[in-house]
């Protein structure tokens, strides 16, 4: 096994990946109160030193800790749809990084069911799920909020899905790695 097999669209759908995995734990979603919480937070971070900053330090805490109550990452959505997006960005992060693991090892798969395009309509699925989600928020649409989270892992999917596109298109052209020149056999005597 070696990494020199790799195409350039094999590390971007790897890291991408990989970034996916990063995605999935920060915010995704948030209400409107912890929103404030979260200005307040920041409002009262200016603290003095001693006694005449103990209350914006209590202000600070209190703050943080209701805002981090209304907070959701993809790990802490509890919903039947939440559930199966996780289980979807999951399998499309496994399925992406196995493509690159088992190219480099040098195994071939016949298209399309390889995968690289398992991971590509994996990905494909899980965006839709994450638009779906943006757009249907979870709870009630006026106290709830989008954060960075789910945005960002529509990045992620996208690029997942193009990367492994890109590999499915080289498997389905009978070369989806690199070929390796072989050392010179050493000559006998």
């Amino acid at each position: 096994m070696t990494f020199a097999r790799l195409r350039t669209a094999d590390w971007l759908a790897m890291l991408a990946a990989l970034a996916l995995l990063m995605v999935l734990a920060a915010d995704w979603y948030s209400t409107a109160q912890g929103d404030e919480a979260r200005r307040v937070e920041h409002l009262s971070r200016q603290a003095s030193p001693g006694e005449a900053g103990e209350v914006e330090r209590e202000v600070n805490a209190d703050a943080r800790v209701i805002a981090e109550g209304q907070e959701r990452n993809a790990w802490q959505a509890d919903g039947p749809i939440d559930r199966l997006i996780l289980i979807v960005l999951l399998g499309t992060a496994a399925l992406a990084l196995g493509a690159g693991f088992l190219r480099a090892a040098g195994k071939r798969f016949n298209p399309p069911f390889t995968p690289s395009g398992l991971a590509a309509i994996a990905a494909a699925v899980g965006a839709l799920l994450v638009t779906y989600r943006i757009l249907q928020e979870p709870g009630l649409d006026e106290v709830s909020t989008v954060k960075a989270g789910a945005p960002l892992a529509i990045v992620a999917l996208g690029a997942v899905a193009f990367a492994c596109s890109r590999g499915l298109k080289h498997e389905e052209q009978g070369g989806p790695f690199r070929e390796l020149s072989q050392p010179p056999e050493p000559a006998s005597q």
